[in-house]
């Protein structure tokens, strides 16, 4: 498991944070380590028959845990394909991995890329669209993977249409962090949990606490940690895209009412008197573990660092939505990718499925604490059966959202970032806002 340092959230409220993550995998690619090329050669045993195909794969996982659980789930698929051998070398380039897709734009043009590439899934159907990776439904059929064995969401960002074009790796998503002393304190049962959202106002009403003019404890703050508009837009029952066109539908009503319901907040607890409390309790320590907020909403790698944390006594439960049913999420992530011109195809799946569905998957998972999108895998790793928090985020796999999978990603993040931060500033009604963007980002695509 991964154990490090617990991040400040100085600016919490701000919503840069949450449209950072929104435009990530969330899965790692830390910028350890320096960037090797591609030279389509690896080292290895010959096999019996004297033959061995040598792959050579590109990854952006560089913090020492994840590195080294890549390098060992490497070696265990060579030690028992003694016919393909694998060199792992590691791409930085920052947690999106764009060291990977600078890199990897340059060999495919240049007619040598790597065999196999650790790939953001967000990003796999833009790059499929321009003909950049090897499709790969017909090596799936015949080695029997099918949809069913991965968890929905994943399968959908990895696929155009009926066609694959990579294997779902790694993956997370988002539930409540609440803290059950303050939950006592107030007069609330920290064995029930907020599940509708008039039960979450209710509970940070109660929650927040002042000590003259300043705030002391707030309740809860929506766009804190991994919450936002993308975030509640899906919890109110929203859809951010139409599935038959794949336009945007970012002013879809309930998405309306999410954004609304923001705002309300902002308006509330005034913004910039949530930005000077953020801004005290400052430093190296978030709000919530240090007792400051009651509620945020994080991501399953929060639990590792919590645990850390002295006397914080905490529970994890699915956002709550306005009917206190229909319980989703919304989940990134990497996967295995063949760039187009790869000369070794069918070896490199071979590959991808060990990493993806087998034990390469298995073992990565074990070391790093991050989740996998083979959907049978998660409850059976050890740190999941250890620490029932983890269970939680398993169980909402099958109702999470992908992010809206589009060519002008970083467009249409930009404009509802915008959005939110106005509406929060009381600088536009929030339809009209959702309207905009809609109506932009819809322009951008049909040019």
């Amino acid at each position: 498991m991964t154990t490090s340092k617990v991040k400040g959230l100085s600016l919490v409220l701000a919503v840069t944070f949450f449209i950072v993550f929104a435009l990530t995998g969330c899965g790692s690619g830390n910028n350890a380590g320096s960037a090797g090329g591609s030279s389509n050669s690896g080292s290895g045993k010959e096999s019996a028959a004297g033959k061995v195909t040598k792959l050579t794969f590109w990854h952006p996982f560089g913090s020492e845990v994840e590195k080294a659980a890549m390098e060992e789930s490497v070696k265990m698929f060579n030690d028992t394909h003694p016919d393909i051998q694998v060199k792992a070398e590691f791409i930085g380039g920052g947690g999106s991995g764009n060291g990977i897709t600078d890199k990897l734009t340059v060999a495919i043009n240049g007619g040598n890329p790597p065999d196999v590439v650790a790939f953001d899934r967000f990003m796999v159907q833009q790059w499929a669209s321009q003909g950049l990776f090897e499709e790969l439904t017909a090596n799936a059929q015949a080695a029997g993977v099918t949809a069913d064995q991965f968890y929905d969401f994943s399968w959908k960002e990895a696929s155009m249409g009926d066609k694959l074009y990579a294997m779902p790796f790694t993956t997370d998503d988002r539930a409540l962090f609440y803290n059950k002393k303050l939950f006592r304190e107030a007069g609330l049962d920290p064995e029930n949990p907020p599940k509708t959202i008039a039960e979450l106002d209710a509970a940070a009403e109660k929650l927040t606490t002042k000590k003259g003019n300043r705030y002391d404890v707030l309740g809860f703050i929506p766009w804190m940690g991994q919450g936002g508009v993308l975030t509640w837009g899906w919890a109110f029952g929203g859809k951010y895209q139409d599935p038959e066109t794949g336009k945007i539908t970012a002013n879809d009503p309930q998405i309306v009412k999410a954004l609304e319901w923001q705002a309300g907040y902002a308006q509330k607890y005034q913004v910039q008197a949530v930005n000077d409390f953020a801004s005290a309790v400052g430093g190296d320590i978030n709000p919530f573990a240090a007792g400051k907020v009651a509620m945020m909403v994080g991501g399953s790698w929060e639990i590792s660092q919590f645990n850390t944390v002295p006397d914080l006594e905490y529970g994890v439960t699915p956002l709550p939505t306005p009917t206190g049913t229909d319980f989703n999420t919304w989940a990134g992530g990497w996967s295995f990718v063949v760039p187009k011109g790869a000369k070794n195809k069918d070896a490199a799946f071979t590959f991808a499925k060990f990493m993806s569905m087998e034990d390469g998957a298995k073992n990565y998972a074990e070391k790093t604490g991050w989740f996998v999108c083979q959907k049978d895998m998660n409850s059976e790793l050890s740190w999941v059966k250890s620490e029932p928090r983890y269970q939680v985020f398993v169980d909402l796999f099958p109702n999470a959202y992908a992010r809206p999978i589009i060519t002008k990603g970083q467009f249409f993040f930009d404009q509802l970032n915008a959005a939110q931060e106005k509406a929060h500033l009381g600088k536009g009604d929030a339809k009209a806002l959702l309207d905009e963007v809609t109506e932009k980002t819809n322009a951008e695509l049909a040019k």
